[in-house]
């Protein structure tokens, strides 16, 4: 994950002004997490409105840059999104993994 400027999604400094030299924000690190909102199918995805199917995230995991290879085992990466209805499934399912068990998408790098 790299965030080298320290900025929110919408350009503003995590935590104060910036360096009118290059521009960079120069306080604090940004807090680092990751949150999935699973929704209904949408033709154009938009951030807000309700995560229809559930949602979940991670803690704060780091601040502006950092690697997530080493910490690949730690369940501190997982999201769960436990499922209380069908899904409609057309493949067939990993090894190991039965209908109805929890959803776990571990964050990788892809």
């Amino acid at each position: 994950m790299q965030n080298v400027n320290g900025e929110l999604q919408n350009g503003n400094c995590c935590g104060g002004a910036r360096n009118p030299g290059d521009r960079k924000c120069i306080r604090d690190e940004c807090d680092t997490y990751f949150k999935v909102c699973l929704k209904e199918y949408q033709s154009r995805v938009t951030a807000g409105g309700p995560c229809s199917f559930g949602s979940g995230s991670t803690p704060v995991i780091g601040g502006n840059t950092f690697n997530l290879k080493a910490s690949r085992g730690n369940d501190r990466n997982r999201i769960v999104l436990p499922f209380s209805f069908a899904w409609p499934v057309s493949e067939r399912l990993p090894d190991g993994v039965e209908r109805g068990a929890e959803l776990c998408i571990p964050l990788r790098r892809i």
